[in-house]
């Protein structure tokens, strides 16, 4: 399928945000085997949202880089990346509900490993932990959450749940230059 192109510039700059150690390409030891142990080290001792989560992190960006491993080298580069979406996009497209059912259990999935305190709204502090597990600096997210929160019209500094997945939908599947999701990864410094 081809993509609109501000939907495959998003996603070149999700693969620069994914990239942890910014070598070109993903992979589980040098890009998400550190970031799963980061978030799984923020819980500490508190009551995890599923059992064995950093399992479940292990097993989850295992899952996500072999699907998008299209030649099996073990890693995945940026076309692979891209063609992974146009793949997703195009299922999107044709059944909306499904996917907004995907979304709900995966980036809602997500959500609920990133909410520490389980009261169904990302602070600030969450936010910045999860940019700093992929080695990011934080200093742009405050000003950019309370942008995007002011375009859903919605107080600022504290990202709802059911907020984040439209901010997730928007920035995965709507090409339109206002979608206040188009800015999900703006106010980070990434190398495009």
């Amino acid at each position: 399928m081809q993509l609109p192109s501000v939907l495959s510039a998003r996603y070149r700059r999700l693969f620069c945000f994914y990239d942890r150690n910014g070598d070109g390409v993903h992979s589980l030891a040098g890009d998400f085997i550190p970031v799963a142990h980061s978030i799984h080290a923020r819980w500490g001792e508190r009551p995890t949202p599923v059992p064995h989560l950093l399992q479940v992190l292990l097993d989850t960006y295992t899952h996500e880089n072999a699907r998008r491993d299209a030649d099996s080298s073990g890693s995945v580069d940026l076309q692979e990346f891209i063609d992974s979406h146009g793949r997703v996009v195009a299922a999107f497209r044709s059944l909306p509900e499904q996917g907004r059912l995907f979304i709900e259990r995966a980036a809602g999935g997500f959500f609920d490993l990133l909410d520490l305190d389980r009261d169904g709204v990302l602070q600030l502090a969450d936010l910045e932990a999860f940019a700093a597990a992929y080695g990011h600096p934080v200093a742009g997210i405050a000003a950019n959450l309370d942008a995007m929160l002011e375009d859903l019209g919605l107080p600022p500094s504290q990202l709802p749940r059911q907020a984040f997945l439209t901010l997730v939908e928007q920035y995965w599947f709507d090409p339109s230059p206002t979608a206040p999701g188009r800015r999900l990864f703006d106010g980070l410094s990434l190398l495009e």
